[in-house]
């Protein structure tokens, strides 16, 4: 056996994949145009992909089938869900491949990935980012799947969509915000709070610094955005409003990550921030709270910022279209879209 057949082998057997980079210097320097994918449509057919982690109990492909019909549409399950290889929903090229197919695919108008967890980002060197745009559609995702929503975003121009998972309990509220971005051609405006049965609003904004902003949106989980710091798939905030939330993260290591974004300049160079739900544990030499470092890190920069955006690890998630134009009021709490995201 010669050595790169050695090598080959060796990666398919411990389902690594070592494949070159699809990109070049100059795609990493210059964004592509935008491209919106086509309006989904009830009745269509919704492919749902696994390209993060394994199923963690039996019913989760069920659970995402009827979460997808509760929308009006025909679910297609890609070829290799329900595969497992250690904490991985498949091996890479598994995963990829079914992304591929679900684009590829002309009776697909809008993909789910089942699940979150851990093994989106494996992924990237591997994506056919020009076949993506050559196919535009919707992608829906949240958590691990940040790395494919900023990353289809930043090399295809595709616009996606931070929302929901296949596999979630999704309220009246997540479904509505949902079908308000990808079945419909207008601006979705206001993007509005969830309301509890008294009237009043579920989630509240808590002013971090006044003023009004407007660009691009951008973001995602904030543990998933930092990871891409250094990399080809390094998140460009520059003159967009970014927004970012997270799940069971102690203060210090939101400051330890919000430090990271700083001393790499993507927060000097944003025109403003709309920070989501952030679910806090306690854990050691936590002296201060989130609200406190919020701060210590935002308030300096002088730039707009609210917190209390109902998008992330929440049970009303609010869908929130990347690439498209914004505009954010940080002193009402207020984030309106003011572009289509489909067309």
């Amino acid at each position: 056996m010669n050595r790169k057949g050695f090598i080959k082998r060796m990666a398919l057997g411990t389902g690594l994949v070592f494949a070159p980079f699809v990109r070049t210097e100059s795609r990493t320097r210059t964004a592509p145009l935008l491209v919106r994918p086509p309006m989904v449509r009830p009745g269509d057919v919704a492919a749902i992909v696994s390209p993060a982690g394994n199923l963690s109990t039996n019913g989760e492909v069920e659970n995402a089938v009827n979460s997808v019909r509760a929308l009006g549409l025909k679910p297609k399950l890609g070829s290799n869900v329900g595969s497992r290889w250690g904490y991985l929903g498949g091996r890479d090229t598994e995963r990829v491949n079914d992304l591929h197919d679900a684009f590829a695919d002309p009776e697909v108008k809008v993909i789910f990935p089942l699940r979150g967890g851990y093994g989106t980002s494996r992924l990237l060197p591997m994506i056919d980012f020009d076949l993506i745009k050559r196919n535009p559609k919707a992608f829906v995702g949240f958590s691990d799947n940040t790395s494919l929503v900023l990353s289809l975003n930043a090399y295809s121009g595709l616009v996606t969509f931070y929302g929901p998972n296949a596999h979630f309990d999704w309220t009246n509220y997540t479904r509505d915000n949902l079908t308000r971005v990808i079945m419909n051609r207008q601006p979705a405006g206001q993007f509005q709070n969830p309301m509890a049965a008294n009237g009043r609003p579920l989630v509240t904004h808590t002013t971090v610094v006044p003023g009004r902003a407007a660009g691009p949106l951008i973001g995602g989980n904030l543990s998933l955005i930092v990871q891409t710091l250094g990399t080809p798939w390094e998140i460009d905030t520059r003159g967009k409003i970014l927004f970012f939330e997270d799940v069971n993260e102690s203060p210090y290591r939101i400051d330890r990550m919000l430090t990271h974004l700083w001393l790499a300049r993507k927060l000097q160079v944003a025109a403003g921030f709309a920070i989501g739900h952030i679910t806090v544990r306690r854990d050691r030499n936590d002296d201060l709270d989130l609200a406190s470092v919020i701060r210590d890190r935002f308030e300096p920069l002088g730039k707009p910022c609210y917190m209390g955006v109902p998008t992330g690890h929440v049970s009303n998630i609010l869908t929130l279209p990347l690439g498209i134009g914004v505009e954010m009021d940080a002193s009402r709490g207020i984030l309106r879209s003011i572009e289509g995201a489909v067309i």
